[in-house]
């Protein structure tokens, strides 16, 4: 489905890691881009796609961060057309402990300008969701391959070592500073109304910090109990999201001084610390 002028979203099905679908990007009408081609399951109705609009060569394949859902089909996707792979360094760590290995051939940069057809996309540092996430803005219509710092359906988690709240306000503050109109994520329908969801967005988090600080208030207790309190409804699969987003808040308060934790792992406790 063409969802902007010679932007082509391919809806690629997971193999196991997610049980939603992942929005590659097929860029420019030849040569062409591919952004975040996704799982290793999803390399033929990549390659189907590409058949489709007549074989154009693709000169790169761009991955907005490392995450499996996102990247694991870039190695296949690169042996099957020869096009080199980019990726943030910050994010490199994650290629291999999750599993898979992506041959990156050039490292992405912030601030760094990517042409196709005629048209210029700046490269924005958006850490938050993964530590070397990466968006991409058209300049002039602001257009944004938004990879996961939005979902179309949805919020997004935040996993830490490699995820942070606070890095995450600052990202969607960044990605509002410079412009973003039309957001295309990585998961779901096109946003229209690209900078009224990054706010909304703020609001959110800043909202569930609060409700956070709210169960602190009430004693110390664990990251399952918070858990239980703030997302009475979560399904099972999505109950690890849930998990590691309600503990990068908690990190985000310890490192604000406002949070204290004794012990470690699932038994450790947080306690609301007395303000000054």
């Amino acid at each position: 489905m063409e969802v902007a002028d010679t932007i082509v979203r391919v809806v690629v099905p997971n193999d196991g890691i997610m049980e939603e679908a992942t929005n590659a990007y097929i860029v420019g009408s030849g040569p062409v881009l591919v952004v975040d081609p996704g799982s290793a399951a999803g390399t033929a109705t990549v390659l189907a796609a590409l058949d489709a609009l007549g074989n154009p060569p693709v000169r790169d394949i761009l991955l907005t961060h490392a995450h499996p859902d996102h990247a694991a089909g870039a190695a296949a996707l690169r042996q099957a057309t020869g096009a080199p792979v980019w990726l943030h360094p910050d994010d490199f760590p994650i290629l291999g402990r999750m599993g898979f290995e992506v041959p990156v051939d050039h490292e992405l940069r912030d601030g760094q300008t990517v042409e196709i057809d005629g048209r210029v996309f700046d490269a924005l540092l958006t850490p938050g969701h993964a530590a070397g996430h990466i968006v991409f803005i058209e300049r002039g219509t602001g257009v944004t391959l938004a990879g996961d710092m939005v979902h179309g359906v949805g919020t997004v988690g935040i996993f830490p070592p490699y995820g942070s709240v606070q890095a995450y306000l600052n990202s969607l503050q960044r990605m509002l500073d410079h412009g973003v109109t039309r957001l295309l994520p990585g998961h779901g329908p096109v946003i229209e109304d690209g900078p009224a969801l990054l706010r909304r967005y703020i609001a959110h988090r800043l909202e569930r910090e609060a409700q956070i600080a709210g169960v602190l208030e009430e004693g110390p207790t664990v990251v399952e109990e918070i858990v239980i309190r703030l997302y009475p409804d979560v399904l099972p699969q999505h109950r690890h999201a849930a998990r590691a987003t309600a503990r990068a808040h908690l990190e985000k308060l310890m490192d604000e001084g406002r949070v204290a934790r004794e012990g470690e792992g699932e038994a450790a406790r947080y306690a609301l610390l007395p303000r000054a």
